[in-house]
């Protein structure tokens, strides 16, 4: 819920392309350059957005619950078909329909159908969001690294094989921008108002990024968009401990004014995170078990 402010998870680093890295545009209409060019911002350099990062982060994620449950209340496949959503658009409709009919209150009715889309949700969705959910992970476009950038772009060719022959097709030759190695990204992501499983959610995500195991943009299959994020930082900020009580006015004020990001992450509250989530995910085989064996 976004009712009040409770934490806040600050990530900053940067974003290195330890291959050369592309996310594209779509064609070209100009009648120079690249067929295929790369994404710029407005002064002409190139620039990852905050969604291209977050999809892979999401996808990521979901891999990692589906590994250990195939429910969709664990991650659901939210492009899927109605029973591979944890809510999908039909039933969306249903539950704000018998939310309307309802002879509550309006204030009553908004809170219990926020209660019962978080319910229905599943924990990736949660975490990350849906069409009837705000997402609780923000990240921001990832511009260049001014001082490390000269305006360098590749260009690479590109050609269509005949699956059939394996010869190339006629007239198929195409030439694509890419941005190249070693370039660097500001990269910032703030997660708002997360429970502790969440966080340890975001943390396993966060890690192969860190080793240089995760690839962003297209062409992938080509050797593209291998990433990793470095100078890693990330700061956390409390509100809701109940350790805090009496003191809660006084640490916002602080933390608002001051413009700090909190206090720096140690492994332990890392571990700590990752436990919960653990635990999380754990209870979601247990019910899965549990809703079997009543089938059964």
């Amino acid at each position: 819920m976004f009712d009040r402010f409770t934490n806040r998870l600050t990530i900053t680093g940067t974003l290195v392309a330890h291959t050369a890295l592309r996310v594209g545009t779509g064609r070209s209409l100009e009648p120079i350059g690249a067929e295929l060019p790369v994404l710029r911002d407005e002064l002409g350099r190139p620039v990852i957005p905050g969604a291209s990062l977050k999809g892979v982060l999401r996808s990521y994620v979901e891999s990692l619950v589906r590994a250990v449950t195939d429910d969709p209340q664990g991650a659901c496949m939210s492009t899927g078909s109605e029973g591979d959503r944890c809510i999908s658009p039909d039933e969306m409709k249903r539950i704000k329909r018998r939310f309307k009919d309802d002879d509550k209150g309006l204030a009553d009715n908004d809170k219990g159908l926020a209660e019962e889309v978080w319910e229905k949700s599943c924990l990736v969705c949660r975490t990350f969001g849906s069409p009837w959910l705000a997402s609780h992970v923000w990240m921001s476009d990832l511009p260049v690294e001014g001082a490390t950038w000269f305006g360098q772009f590749q260009a690479r060719d590109g050609v269509a094989i005949d699956r059939d022959t394996g010869t190339v097709f006629e007239g198929q030759l195409y030439d694509y921008e890419v941005v190249p190695a070693g370039t660097r990204f500001e990269c910032a992501i703030v997660a708002e108002g997360l429970e502790d499983w969440q966080l340890g959610m975001l943390w396993l995500g966060l890690q192969p990024l860190c080793r240089k195991e995760m690839a962003v943009g297209g062409f992938r299959s080509r050797g593209l968009g291998t990433v990793a994020l470095d100078d890693f930082e990330a700061r956390y900020f409390d509100l809701a401990s109940d350790a805090l009580a009496g003191r809660r006015a006084t640490l916002l004020i602080d933390y608002v004014v001051s413009g700090e990001a909190g206090e720096k992450v140690k492994e332990q509250q890392a571990q700590k995170w990752v436990s919960a989530f653990r635990r999380e995910v754990a209870e979601q085989v247990l019910e899965e078990g549990s809703d079997a064996q009543t089938t059964d």
